[in-house]
């Protein structure tokens, strides 16, 4: 009988059955992928939490970096799936993180082949699909608003300016306010309210740190035209959780859809509505866990 002493509890029955264990930086990225996304993958994937509570040494990110390697250390098989915007707090990879070219971008393996890191800023962005809110939309209301990409686009200027305010914190390890910040507001108004939660550190958003981080996230449209194509350029740098929070909080209060109020609750329904139209689910990450399961 095989021993299993040395071996991690975490690792226990992946030594046991012998597995393939993916983590991811949180409980709710599992319920996304396990449950929603690719369930039919259960019978060679373990999709697994990293998050041991703590919240410290920036979070998720590094739990997943720490699990793969303990896994690795032990001969077992193990992947992890990180945050794009893992990158901006790693001083020696920040360039990655603003890398415009998608095959260039994945082909730096900034921690290894056995660590994917999101082309998208985070898990949120997934979800911005305009079918997916249009398809939640009519489930929710008699006479829903129609929802093109064009509606997302119409806020393009504020999102590129929440993203800019949270690259810029990040970099300079400032205390970020919280997800749903901002989400009220739109022009000068967002202008203002970002400005005056950044009076306390002495920065602005006209400093120049702020527009160089604009015009690099501007970069990621290349110029382009088509609004589903642009949109699906803009929304891999956007801070998912802002943009998520910035749309909801249309949908509740200009277009008095109920529901929206709930984000994590919307997390779900989006994430539903793309499982049910499989050509909404972005390709990167279906060739990502199909490659993890082949591993086996």
């Amino acid at each position: 009988m095989s021993s299993f002493k040395g071996i991690a509890p975490d690792f226990i029955d992946s030594k046991y059955e012998g597995g393939i264990k993916v983590f991811l930086e949180s409980t709710e990225d599992v319920r996304i992928f396990s449950d929603h996304w690719f369930s039919h993958y259960q019978d060679k994937i373990s999709f697994e939490s990293a998050e041991d509570g703590s919240n410290k040494g920036g979070g998720g990110c590094n739990a997943v970096l720490r699990k793969v390697k303990e896994a690795e250390n032990q001969q077992l098989t193990a992947y992890g799936i990180v945050d794009r915007d893992k990158l901006l707090g790693d001083d020696d990879k920040q360039d990655i993180f603003w890398e415009t070219d998608d095959v260039k971008f994945h082909a730096s393996s900034p921690y290894g082949q056995n660590i994917h890191v999101l082309r998208r800023w985070e898990m949120e962005n997934y979800l911005l699909k305009p079918e997916a809110f249009r398809a939640e939309l009519q489930c929710r209301s008699s006479n829903p608003p129609e929802i093109s990409t064009g509606t997302l686009l119409n806020h393009e200027d504020d999102l590129i300016k929440l993203t800019a305010f949270s690259t810029v914190l990040a970099k300079k390890s400032i205390s970020a306010p919280d997800e749903g910040f901002g989400r009220a507001y739109s022009g000068e108004s967002l202008h203002t309210a970002l400005n005056n939660y950044l009076s306390s550190s002495k920065i602005t958003l006209e400093s120049s740190e702020f527009s160089k981080d604009i015009n690099q996230i501007s970069a990621f449209t290349n110029n382009e035209e088509n609004p589903d194509m642009r949109w699906d350029k803009l929304s891999r740098i956007l801070d998912g959780k802002r943009a998520l929070y910035k749309f909801c909080s249309i949908f509740h209060r200009e277009y008095k859809l109920g529901g929206f109020q709930f984000v994590n609750e919307v997390k779900g329904c989006l994430a539903n509505r793309i499982a049910s139209k499989r050509e909404l689910l972005d390709e990167e990450l279906c060739t990502t866990i199909e490659r993890f399961a082949e591993s086996r």
